[in-house]
């Protein structure tokens, strides 16, 4: 046996190519990454009230006006602590952060409790209105609403009208309508609408 520059009989020796490979691997492995922090400081304030969210959405805004960016949304229901008023505006909590939102779109416990009892529907996406000048009388419809919002079926309890046109073309607008979803005790719900056009 031979050895001639980490050789043996022949072959070729990988020891020295293993352990720089090795190296490098545990270089790379530790490698320390760049860590990222906020550098915001946490909003700790206490909350001076809590209320709860009376409007299908609430928009969280980054200043106190209808234009500022929207940092979150809340949902019907939700509670929110707010920790500051100004004019028509509440500074509310939103994570670590806080933002604004309008005063009208919050109620109490009371009013929210009252309202999950007798929830009441509202449109996220309203019925075109049906245009007729002359045409003098009442549409009165009744809508079957899915659990997620949506129209499923529109029949008509009357019309004293007595234009045919007038009663399609406003069943047509209510199915396109599209209603926020009803919400009682944390479960989804069906329900009928009932949709009067005075002409």
């Amino acid at each position: 046996m031979t050895r001639v520059r980490g050789q043996m009989s022949g072959k070729v020796s990988f020891a020295p190519m293993k352990r720089l490979a090795l190296l490098a691997l545990l270089a790379v492995a530790c490698k320390q990454e760049t860590v990222i922090t906020d550098t915001k400081p946490m909003d700790t304030r206490m909350p001076i009230a809590v209320r709860y969210v009376g409007a299908p959405e609430l928009p969280v805004r980054e200043q106190a006006n209808d234009t500022a960016p929207i940092l979150a949304t809340y949902q019907n229901g939700e509670a929110v602590s707010v920790l500051a008023e100004k004019d028509e505006w509440a500074e509310v909590r939103t994570g670590d952060r806080a933002g604004w939102v309008r005063k009208a779109d919050l109620t109490s416990a009371e009013e929210q409790q009252a309202a999950e009892d007798n929830p009441q529907p509202k449109f996220k996406v309203m019925p075109m209105p049906v245009s007729a000048p002359s045409a003098r009388g009442e549409i009165y419809l009744e809508a079957d609403v899915n659990s997620d919002g949506e129209v499923t079926a529109v029949r008509t309890l009357e019309n004293t009208t007595g234009n045919m046109s007038l009663e399609i073309q406003n069943s047509a607008a209510l199915k396109n309508a599209k209603f926020y979803p009803i919400v009682q005790n944390n479960e989804r719900k069906k329900f009928k609408y009932y949709h009067r056009v005075t002409y």
